[in-house]
């Protein structure tokens, strides 16, 4: 007797959606789809991250994003099936979902931009993880690149998100994209009487005798300015883009003006 009641009472409906009455057994009913859901989504998208990364040479940060995605997508169609099995049409909400996806079509165009961004950025591959970019004003290292924003580690030690959007619509400089190694500018300004060849000659030993300085390409001289005083420009080559890049910079920089004091070469402003 008491188990046909309990088992009328989860069969009475309590919650109508549309036109499906859904009662306690049906909700129980749905838990346990989403539960076995969450495990075949979390174990589809683990088996499609490792079928990607041994059947490609995409990097391992592109393989788990687009795993996440295929994960999300199984996510999607199971809440379908689950909504179908319970009786749940869409149809009924079809006004409602409508003005929905209107409101979060104006509050999630951001997002979705900059979404769409990323995945171009893995797609063209003009930028990936360790390459050191500059954009929107600041130089770094980039350690992640995620759905919504990039994060770029700065000489200074901390960490900035920047959207996806940025890297698509604004001006990048990728300093790694075609090789590790970057060329260090150093400009000189001296007397018009001071001997060019002097000059050069010390320039020239000063930047091969630094131990970060390649020895190919080789360093060179620049002669960019004459008149009242003579414009030189010293290029280095450096295989640390950014933290190294600072440093043989100031090195030089304390190498030439001793030198330079040495040999009674007058630096000008």
């Amino acid at each position: 007797m008491w188990v046909d009641e309990l088992l009328r009472w989860l069969s009475s409906p309590i919650l109508t959606l549309g036109s499906a009455k859904l009662s306690t057994l049906s909700l129980l009913k749905g838990l346990v789809l989403v539960l076995c859901l969450h495990f075949i989504a979390k174990w589809i998208g683990a088996l499609a991250q490792s079928w990607i990364q041994v059947r490609t040479t995409v990097p391992e940060y592109t393989a788990t994003l687009l795993a996440r995605w295929i994960k999300v997508a199984v996510w999607v169609f199971g809440l379908f099936v689950i909504a179908d099995l319970l009786g749940i049409k869409f149809s009924s909400f079809a006004f409602f979902a409508g003005a929905l996806g209107v409101g979060l079509g104006f509050g999630l165009q951001t997002i979705v931009n900059n979404f769409v961004s990323g995945l171009i950025l893995l797609m063209e591959r003009t930028m990936k993880v360790g390459d050191v970019v500059s954009v929107a004003g600041e130089i770094g290292k980039v350690v992640h690149i995620g759905a919504r924003a990039t994060l770029i580690e700065t000489p200074r030690g901390s960490v900035i998100a920047i959207p996806n959007s940025q890297f698509i619509n604004a001006a990048v400089t990728n300093w790694t994209l075609s090789g590790k190694s970057t060329r260090v500018h150093i400009p000189v300004t001296v007397s018009n009487e001071t001997d060019i060849e002097t000059v050069e000659a010390t320039l020239l030993e000063i930047a091969s005798s630094h131990p970060q300085v390649l020895a190919e390409p080789k360093p060179q001289v620049w002669v960019t300015k004459i008149g009242d005083t003579v414009g030189f420009e010293l290029l280095v080559w450096v295989s640390d883009p950014l933290d190294g890049a600072r440093q043989v910079q100031s090195d030089l920089h304390k190498s030439i003006l001793l030198a330079f004091r040495e040999k009674g070469i007058t630096v000008r402003g």
